[in-house]
């Protein structure tokens, strides 16, 4: 090994000096000459070293010749160093050539040349073949010196955090060394393992634990911070298997693996998975929490143990046993915190709301006021005629209570006065509770805040239910509300004492509250009957009271007394008898808390029921809407098609009537024009002076007489179309208010029709009334035989005076007798060209009528098939994935059942102290 160092350095050479002074060559040269004389030498030795002093000194070509000379066992050193002098001359291609070329069986050779051929193909650039040889190094030799520092630093100058994280992990299990361990939790910290199995690290972490526990741990915490991100599952999987190959014990220091096993739980069973995702992790999980615990400190894994146990038995084995034995035979250093149970609570609101379903807001209102440690719940009750009403008013000082009340009312001091209706949907502000409430109701409350002195002096609040009398539901508001109280003040009537019916009542209220502190007012004394037979009154009642409850105590309201004293002698009562409910106070209304937990969990299971049925309901009914929308849609299509061809047919038949008439009257007036002609007329321009004289009188008749009443005529069209439309519109107003009856919403389908498009043909008739004159029509200056003949015989004898009434003949006679069929026909197209045009319109325009009843009947269809959809998909989850629902609610019982068991151990150790 010294030799190869001495190779690997090229100090070879240092073996001859022997402490000599003189100069290697010198020595090295009397060296050489001295074997030369040897009757049998050998040479490469000393060749060898020379060469190293060579290089040494900078003179590589010599030291090559010198190295190219050697052949026995150091020649692939020697071809090595030949390599090494043309990497120092800048010949790379040569030096490369020069290495490959070595084969040798030692492997402080063969990773030495790999190193040398690493480094030529990083500096030419060649990533790929240098990936080869430091790969090839570390192979052959993982110990030579630096081989894998260089490799990690290549492979991060890369970016190559695989290759790096692979050699890291490699190189700790291999080395065991710490500076490797901090190098793998480097990378995690930097996220470099984000697409790695976390089975992974399984060799790593046992590796670890051997080697430094406090460095096992930061490097678990990683490692848990990295995958909680990405593969959480399979990470809890790796951490079992971890904790169950070592050799863990509650006597070691744990923290922070502790708080992080605590902090899984609690996100596992958040209802974010699964059961049977859990049941493969979550069993070990709780084993190995339990075995790096202390026995101190394990209440809260004990209980978690014995919960999930009581939810699925035979899961998780011996632990179950140590769990029971920690959490009732020792003092419980945790006994649940009001924390817990809000968390869990915070839990079910986050899924509740992901499934859109609400949690009970008044359960929430409740949970809510248990949280305020500083202010003591007394539930104040009575029978009927105890007079509690005007009690309860005069301790808080303000007329709240009246005797008909029949919804309970929570009275809390505020500098404000307020009234509130708590529902399970919200809550909303109220003005007078009575004109609320209704006969009996247990669906809501009223919360009711108000300036008290008695309220605020003692740090209470009064939970007033009704009357109880003969009905059920009327018990069944002080049964609802006595899980929220602290205490229990029972008003008696002293009239009636405290009677069979008041007994078996609080009899039943202990049997549901056993812990539940009652103490009674008697109300209603009639001090007329004297000093003596109060007493006795007092003591009869006293006596049924201590034979009923032998705590409970007694107190006598008289009205009579000054307000003042009666309040202070109250508070010192209710504040006396009601001490204890101050002791463990966070644990007690903890179980309050849970109660309303479990409430809540409850209301979820039937809530799930009830959307599953309003989902059918909601199929049906939507479906059912949905064939109504389709005929009402095709009923629309058919009115769109019967106005736009009624209105249509109208101007039409409009059109065609003055078509008619003008056809008609258009040769009469042409014809007429046989009267302008005479002995005197001028024959050579006669045609063209008719032809103007026709073509005016045909317009004075166009603008005159046809185009007033075609006018009249489509002003006339256009009141009964504009009437046709608004009875379009009045029967899809009718449609409307049938449909928003069913949907129970008073505009819910709402459909205005275009009635812009009257005033539009309104403004386009006007137009085209101004723009009615037409150019001049060609009559008689057309190439027909006649018109020919005439104008050539009118040029040829117009001037002939003789000739003169021969030719006015023989034109009056053409033009009596011309049907001019051709001029007529233009005239009126041109006429009618732009009535035309309209007429084609009037369908569109129709159309654009009731294109926006069709655009929102249509958005409604949609969004109707879209509800059934949803509503169908929703079904058919439940169906097929009941888990779905149902898996989460299972685990929040789990936790609840764990904080449950925490009071519990707590109670049964006291009891045993």
């Amino acid at each position: 090994m010294t030799e190869e160092k001495q190779l690997i350095n090229k100090t070879y050479f240092e073996a001859f000096l022997e402490h000599s002074e003189e100069h290697p060559i010198q020595v090295l040269g009397e060296a050489y000459l001295a074997e030369q004389k040897k009757e049998i030498y050998d040479l490469s030795y000393i060749r060898f070293a020379q060469g190293e002093v060579y290089f040494h000194n900078k003179d590589h070509e010599t030291a090559i010749f010198k190295w190219e000379n050697i052949n026995n066992e150091l020649e692939p050193w020697a071809k090595k160093n030949i390599g090494d002098a043309y990497y120092e001359l800048g010949l790379l291609s040569a030096a490369e050539d020069v290495y490959i070329l070595i084969d040798s069986e030692s492997v402080m050779l063969t990773a030495e040349v790999a190193l040398k051929l690493f480094s030529l193909y990083v500096l030419d650039g060649n990533i790929e073949r240098a990936y080869e040889m430091i790969n090839k190094a570390i192979a052959v030799n993982p110990d030579y010196p630096n081989v894998t520092t260089i490799a990690r630093e290549f492979y991060e100058e890369q970016k190559d955090f695989d290759r790096a994280l692979e050699l890291a992990v490699y190189e700790a299990i291999r080395t065991e060394e710490l500076s490797w361990f901090k190098v793998i939790k480097n990378y995690i910290e930097q996220g470099c393992t984000k697409t790695i199995a976390p089975n992974y690290f399984t060799k790593t972490l046992s590796s670890l634990y051997r080697v430094d526990n406090f460095e096992f741990k930061q490097l678990m915490k990683a490692l848990w911070h990295e995958y909680k991100q990405t593969s959480y599952l399979q990470w809890i999987k790796t951490v079992n298997e971890v904790f169950l190959n070592i050799e863990a014990t509650s006597h070691m220091s744990w923290e922070p693996i502790g708080a992080l096993f605590k902090e899984t739980y609690l996100d596992l069973l958040s209802g974010k998975f699964l059961v049977k995702e859990l049941h493969e992790v979550v069993p070990d999980l709780l084993a190995n929490w339990l075995k790096v615990t202390p026995v101190s400190q394990s209440t809260f894994v004990s209980a978690a143990i014995l919960s999930w146990n009581e939810v699925f038995p035979s899961t998780i084995g011996t632990a179950v046993k140590e769990a029971e034995n920690r959490i009732f035979n020792s003092v419980p250093n945790d006994t649940g915190s009001i924390e817990y149970s809000l968390d869990l609570l915070h839990s079910i609101a986050t899924w509740s709301d992901s499934k859109n379903l609400e949690v009970s807001y008044k359960l929430n209102w409740f949970i809510s006021s248990l949280t305020n440690l500083e202010i003591n719940q007394y539930l104040v009750a009575s029978s009927v005629k105890s007079g509690k009403s005007s009690f309860i008013n005069t301790i808080v000082g303000e007329n709240i209570v009246r005797a008909d009340q029949s919804s309970t009312i929570i009275l809390s001091h505020d500098d404000q006065l307020g009234r509130k209706e708590i529902l399970d949907e919200g809550e909303r502000e109220v003005l007078n509770i009575y004109n609320e409430q209704k006969l009996i109701n247990t669906e809501s409350f009223f919360d009711v805040k108000l300036p008290s002195h008695f309220l605020y002096e003692n740090k209470c609040r009064f939970i007033v239910t009704p009357d109880i009398g003969n009905r059920n539901d009327e018990r069944q508001q002080l049964f609802d509300f006595l899980p929220l109280a602290d205490g229990l003040l029972f008003i008696l009537d002293a009239n009636e004492g405290f009677t069979e019916k008041e007994r078996e009542l609080l009899a039943q209220l202990k049997k549901q509250a056993a812990d539940m502190k009652i103490h009674f007012i008697l109300n209603n004394i009639d001090l007329s009957a004297g000093e003596e037979e109060l007493e006795r009154v007092m003591e009869e009642i006293e006596a049924k009271i201590k034979e009923f409850s032998p705590r409970a105590e007694l107190f006598p309201y008289l009205s009579s007394l000054p307000i003042s004293q009666q309040l202070d002698s109250l508070s010192a009562f209710v504040n006396g008898n009601f001490q204890s409910v101050h002791t463990n106070k966070e644990e007690t209304r903890n179980a309050k808390i849970l109660y309303f937990v479990r409430q809540t969990l409850n209301s979820l299971l039937k809530k799930k029921v009830e959307n599953e049925n309003n989902m059918i309901d909601s199929i049906n009914w939507n479906e059912d809407i949905l064939d109504r929308l389709n005929g009402f849609s095709n009923h629309l299509y058919d009115m769109e098609k019967e106005k736009a061809g009624e209105i249509k047919k109208a101007f039409q038949r409009i059109k065609t009537e003055m078509r008619t008439a003008a056809e008609s009257r258009i040769p009469l007036i042409l014809r007429e024009c046989a009267g302008l002609i005479n002995d005197n007329s001028d024959f050579k321009n006669i045609h063209i002076e008719l032809n103007e004289k026709m073509n005016e009188k045909v317009q004075i008749y166009l603008e005159e007489e046809l185009l007033p009443k075609y006018m009249n005529e489509l002003q006339q069209w256009i009141r009964t179309s504009d009437e046709t439309l608004h009875d379009s519109q009045t029967n899809i107003d009718e449609m409307c208010v049938t449909f928003s009856g069913l949907y129970e919403e008073k505009e819910k389908l709402k459909l205005e029709c275009n009635f812009s498009i009257i005033s539009d043909w309104t403004r386009d008739i006007e137009r085209m009334e101004s723009r009615s004159q037409i150019e001049n029509e060609n009559i008689l200056l057309r190439h027909t035989p006649a018109q020919i003949l005439l104008k050539g015989a009118g040029k040829l004898f117009g001037a002939i005076s003789q000739n003169k009434s021969i030719l006015a003949n023989q034109y009056k006679r053409y033009l009596e007798n011309e049907s001019f069929a051709d001029p007529t026909a233009s005239i009126i197209n041109k006429f009618f060209l732009q009535f035309d045009l309209f007429e084609k319109g009037l369908t569109q325009d129709v159309n654009r009528f009731f294109k926006e009843p069709f655009a929102s009947l249509k958005e409604i269809i949609n969004e109707t098939e879209i509800e059934i959809s949803r509503a169908q998909e929703y079904i058919e989850t439940m169906k097929s994935n009941p888990e779905v629902y149902y898996d989460p609610l299972t685990l929040f019982e789990v936790r609840l059942l764990q904080y449950e068991f925490m009071i519990k151990a707590n109670k049964e150790i006291s009891y045993s102290n």
